[in-house]
């Protein structure tokens, strides 16, 4: 990671910052100290109190990641999200297709 962090600064001229999160809800060092200075800058921006906009950011994050849990573990609702169910298919095109050769 630090020689990815390296190449950021120097190539890109940026910087690199890991969100690190637990699953109890916990945050990383880093990523705490980057949500507080997005804070910071939104509620400038906006006219907002500190307070409400990383009350706020925190809330979008958390569910946000309980979101795409939720998907992980259910599968998208959408069509477009949803494996294909076509049983017309020859059952070796599938494998085939699937990768599922023996």
């Amino acid at each position: 990671m630090r020689a990815y962090e390296q190449r950021v600064r120097e190539v890109e001229h940026g910087s690199f910052t890991p969100l690190v999160m637990s699953l109890s809800g916990g945050v990383g060092n880093a990523a705490n100290v980057c949500y507080k200075r997005l804070a910071s800058m939104l509620s400038d921006k906006w006219d907002q109190p500190y307070s409400t906009t990383l009350a706020w950011m925190r809330c979008k994050l958390s569910f946000s990641l309980l979101r795409s849990s939720i998907q992980c573990i259910r599968g998208a609702r959408s069509a477009a999200g949803r494996p294909s169910r076509d049983i017309t298919l020859p059952v070796d095109l599938m494998v085939s297709e699937a990768g599922l050769h023996s």
